[in-house]
């Protein structure tokens, strides 16, 4: 091969990307770090999935701890929320693969019996009829709900 023909193919692969996957550009989201707690009658809610979801179906994500402290996350990589209208969801009973599932696909075709379902201890108005509402902007970066039985 020729000194040519190398720098050409050596140039195709720096253009291709080492890796062969196209880096994700996180910098074009803006993301905004959030945290916050979140309480169930002034009490800490540890384990529960914390979403803001935008109005075209993506989301970010989080997991209380034991104090109810969550911070959020779009995925296993980025941390944060991009800025703009949200509504808040709470569940203990949601699972969301690599935050607190490992099972891709939840039950169905698994091995085994049936794992029982997770208690969903968050009213509704908290989670599938949330109407809480939040605006992410890089003013506000720490959002606290105590949510009531």
């Amino acid at each position: 091969m020729s000194v040519r023909g190398f720098l050409f193919l050596l140039n195709l692969a720096l253009l291709c990307g080492c890796e062969g996957a196209p880096a994700s550009n996180y910098d074009g989201l803006g993301l905004v770090p959030v945290s916050g707690k979140i309480t169930l009658d002034g009490q800490p809610l540890p384990n529960a999935v914390v979403t803001f979801d935008a109005p075209d179906g993506q989301f970010a994500y989080g997991l209380t701890d034991a104090n109810g402290q969550y911070s959020l996350q779009v995925d296993s990589v980025a941390k944060g929320c991009p800025p703009g209208p949200r509504v808040v969801r709470v569940s203990t009973a949601r699972k969301i693969l690599g935050l607190n599932s490992s099972e891709e696909g939840g039950q169905e075709g698994g091995e085994g019996p049936p794992k029982p379902k997770a208690e969903e201890r968050v009213p509704a108005k908290y989670n599938k009829d949330s109407d809480q509402k939040v605006e992410v902007s890089k003013g506000t970066t720490s959002y606290d709900f105590d949510l009531k039985s």
